[in-house]
């Protein structure tokens, strides 16, 4: 008789019940909330300092003027006045009894605008440059009659812009966040499942219990029942951070949409990130439930664990080349490498490089594997329970299979 939802049920129940359980889910959140909030006020309040202290102010200076575009009127009025003898004003910088010395080149938009002045500290001598650029804009525009014309040189226009794909507009950057998400939830799993599925699969190797647990329920049982209730564990975990993540979309998302064009959700994208984020975890199951069986001790697993995590994330370093050459061998190895294959092809699919024919070989490709290596870790498991010494060689696999090793718990 299977006991398959006898083993779901308690490794979940056991699992959820624990205070660090809870403890560990929410604080992540909070945290990140906490320091979002903080790192927030210290950049406004950053940014208002570094923009006081890098803003003009009135100065006294002199200033030698070789492009006959500063205006004597707007020089006068930010406290300049031309200088009758630029080595002595240079002099008078260096022994601090002038405060900043400008001398405007014969063609300011080649050629930069040398400045001498006394120090006020690192942040606040962006002030002088400020104050040297901003005579000579206001100079050029006092010469321009056109209001307009001085807007434009003061502030460019802002750009409205529309694309076109067989007759419909293409959408705008937005159209990139529905899909994405799916990365974003694969990467969170991973990283919550990882310490999770393996010590859960070895802990009764390590406790030296299996025998004693197996003569009530199936090898095969056991490790599927750890495997669904880990990844139910897992879910529940990254609705913590979804669901406060879809509220604050909710709300911030309308205010840049019409900047980032608007956001679109392509039944496609969906229905192919979903696929690859349920069969992406199975095989991130299978791969640590398989490290889990191979070892003897939570201690033993943490290599070959960092390796599988590894051999998971390692596509997030190469995402932007694969976004934007999609067609290289580099793109196309990423994609159908087993375990680059989650990551890399919902890369793809939110930024819509995945053709239709590559999105299915993706996802048949993932789940497949998937089966493959749920089914390698219940051959492990199975094989290697009781043993509690050493951890499983390449060379055993090959002698329980010339064998044909009778199954344990079954």
């Amino acid at each position: 008789m299977s006991r398959l939802g006898t083993v779901v049920r308690f490794e979940f129940v056991r699992a959820v019940k624990k205070p660090a359980f809870w403890i560990g889910t929410l604080a992540l959140p909070l945290v990140v909330v906490v320091v979002s909030l903080l790192v927030g006020v210290g950049q406004a309040a950053g940014a208002d300092s570094v923009s006081s202290s890098s803003s003009a102010a009135k100065t006294p200076f002199h200033y030698v003027d070789h492009s006959g575009l500063v205006d004597r009127s707007v020089a006068a009025k930010w406290g300049g006045s031309p200088s009758t003898d630029p080595e002595a004003d240079r002099a008078a910088v260096r022994a601090g009894r002038l405060d900043l010395f400008v001398v405007y080149p014969r063609t300011p938009s080649s050629t930069p605008i040398r400045i001498e002045a006394a120090d006020r500290g690192l942040f606040e001598n962006g002030g002088y440059s400020t104050l040297a650029e901003r005579v000579l804009e206001q100079s050029v525009a006092a010469s321009v009659d056109d209001p307009e014309s001085v807007s434009i040189l003061r502030s460019p226009p802002d750009t409205d812009l529309r694309t076109w794909s067989d007759g419909h507009v293409a959408p705008g950057w937005l159209s990139i966040v529905p899909p994405f998400l799916y990365v974003a939830a694969f990467f969170g799993i991973v990283v919550l499942l990882a310490t999770r599925m393996v010590t859960v699969v070895v802990e009764e190797k390590e406790n030296r219990i299996s025998e004693m647990i197996l003569t009530t329920v199936a090898a095969g049982d056991l490790i599927r029942g750890k495997v669904v209730a880990m990844l139910l564990v897992g879910f529940v975990q990254v609705g913590v951070f979804v669901v406060p993540g879809l509220a604050v979309a909710l709300v911030g998302l309308p205010l840049v949409a019409a900047r980032l064009g608007g956001l679109t959700v392509d039944p496609w994208r969906m229905v192919v990130g979903a696929l690859l984020l349920v069969g992406g975890v199975l095989l991130a199951s299978g791969l640590f439930v398989a490290v889990g069986a191979a070892v003897p001790s939570i201690k033993d697993a943490s290599t070959l664990q960092s390796a599988a995590i590894f051999a998971l994330i390692i596509p997030l370093y190469a995402a932007f080349f694969v976004m934007t050459t999609p067609g290289s061998p580099i793109a196309a190895f990423f994609t159908y490498f087993p375990t680059f294959t989650p990551i890399t092809a919902m890369v793809r699919n939110a930024v819509g490089t995945l053709t239709v024919a590559e999105s299915v070989v993706c996802v048949v490709e993932v789940f497949a594997t998937a089966a493959l290596l749920l089914w390698f870790a219940e051959y492990l498991f199975r094989h290697s329970v009781a043993q509690y010494g050493s951890k499983v060689t390449l060379r055993q696999i090959a002698a329980w299979r010339r064998r044909r090793a009778p199954r344990t718990g079954r």
